[in-house]
């Protein structure tokens, strides 16, 4: 994998996707058969927000070191040291959510380690399974 700008965003992009991807899956619940699905799809889900944590860290030490290099500006002119700092102030409130989603969706998946499916009922009209 090449790193470029181009590619940063193109895998940002994908992760939106598949985000949006997930919600369709999940509505209406056919997206998920049993429990054992769910406990894997929020860790799966734990791991990428912890994820996040290091990506937004290095979002704001770019912006930090892109600013101490001279290399912002402001489209009216201003500095960019407010926005900047205003954004890494952001950023810091981000990693937070992020490592707190992260604990909450693993602590949720925990929950449900020991639950299992039951066999789907009969239909109504009382018959019996053989």
């Amino acid at each position: 994998m090449t790193d470029s700008p181009e590619e940063t965003l193109a895998l940002a992009s994908t992760a939106a996707r598949a985000i949006r991807s997930l919600n369709h899956a999940t509505l209406g619940g056919e997206g998920l058969a049993q429990p054992a699905d769910a406990y894997a799809v929020l860790g799966e889900l734990a791991l990428a927000a912890a994820g996040l944590t290091q990506l937004l860290a290095q979002a704001g030490r770019w912006l930090a070191a892109a600013l101490a290099a001279g290399r912002l500006g402001c489209d009216d002119g201003t500095s960019p040291a407010a926005a900047v700092g205003g954004a890494r102030l952001h950023l810091t409130d981000a990693r937070a959510s992020a490592a707190a989603l992260a604990g909450d969706l693993d602590s949720a998946r925990q929950q449900i380690a020991a639950v299992h499916g039951t066999p789907a009922r009969e239909e109504e009209g009382g018959g019996e399974r053989s």
